[in-house]
């Protein structure tokens, strides 16, 4: 069988399953000891680059937001256990939609396949773009684009702490002493992340992981990054396989919020 990645848009789950199998061929990727990690993205050619790199928030102040989070979300945390490092409260206001230098991944492929064909606001992709995921190999990306690291980064590692300065010191002027990305994996501190089966790559002074010069070097089978494209006239019946696996909103978002909403659209006149 050849070892080329197909290059055509996906249909169906079962092709994109086959897609991903292929990539970790291509890859030689151990089926058992080795992870990839997927994300989502309702338009096709949406760039990989972290919500504080984009254009809307160009003059931003990332000290200035993270200490607005910190002293804000305090009384909305309820009965969840409270942050107790600079990393776990930057890992929460990520994955709450605060901009930051992280980027979301899964380690699942189907829950990736659902923020592709989900949008929180109009509930699926835009009718005249196909979706995308996206796959990455964590440890490839750590190799290359750093040195000295076997597989993902924890938060607690001597080469995790130019990421983030602490928050003082970040106000007093320290940025960012590193320029290349790296794959992290995170602690869990809230239930949707560990729902989620989040991961995230975090950046220095590098904005887009497309532009990475490894990436750029690493063509063909040796650049473990790739991205599989979806037909959108395939993504509503996409959708219903994946509520049928049980990749669900519910599943995802565990609160009483992604509840309802669920009952809502099931409970929705369909005339």
């Amino acid at each position: 069988m050849s070892r080329a990645l197909p290059q055509a848009p996906i249909r169906s789950i079962t092709d994109y399953i086959d897609r991903i199998k292929r990539l970790r061929r291509l890859w030689d990727v151990d089926d058992e000891n080795d992870s990839v990690w997927f994300r989502g993205h309702l338009v096709v050619n949406w760039r990989l680059i972290p919500k504080l790199y984009r254009p809307e928030f160009k003059d931003s102040d990332e000290a200035e937001i993270r200490f607005q989070f910190q002293s804000r979300a305090l009384q909305l945390l309820e009965n969840r256990r409270r942050p107790t490092t600079e990393w776990e409260w930057y890992f929460l206001m990520q994955h709450y939609g605060a901009p930051t230098r992280l980027l979301d991944w899964t380690d699942n492929p189907l829950v990736a396949l659902y923020f592709a064909l989900n949008d929180p606001r109009s509930g699926g992709p835009p009718p005249d773009q196909d979706a995308a995921v996206w796959v990455l190999n964590p440890a490839w990306l750590n190799r290359h684009l750093r040195q000295g690291i076997d597989g993902a980064m924890l938060s607690d590692w001597v080469e995790a702490e130019p990421y983030l300065p602490d928050l003082e010191n970040a106000f007093a002027g320290e940025e960012v002493r590193v320029h290349k990305a790296a794959a992290m994996d995170p602690p869990h501190v809230d239930r949707r992340l560990a729902a989620q089966g989040s991961r995230f790559v975090i950046f220095g002074r590098s904005r887009d992981l497309l532009r990475a010069k490894a990436a750029r070097a690493q063509r063909g089978r040796r650049r473990q990054l790739a991205m599989i494209q979806i037909d959108r006239q395939a993504a509503s019946t996409i959708r219903a396989d994946l509520e049928l696996c049980g990749i669900t909103r519910p599943l995802l978002f565990p609160d009483l919020e992604a509840l309802c909403a669920d009952i809502c659209r099931k409970s929705r006149r369909k005339d």
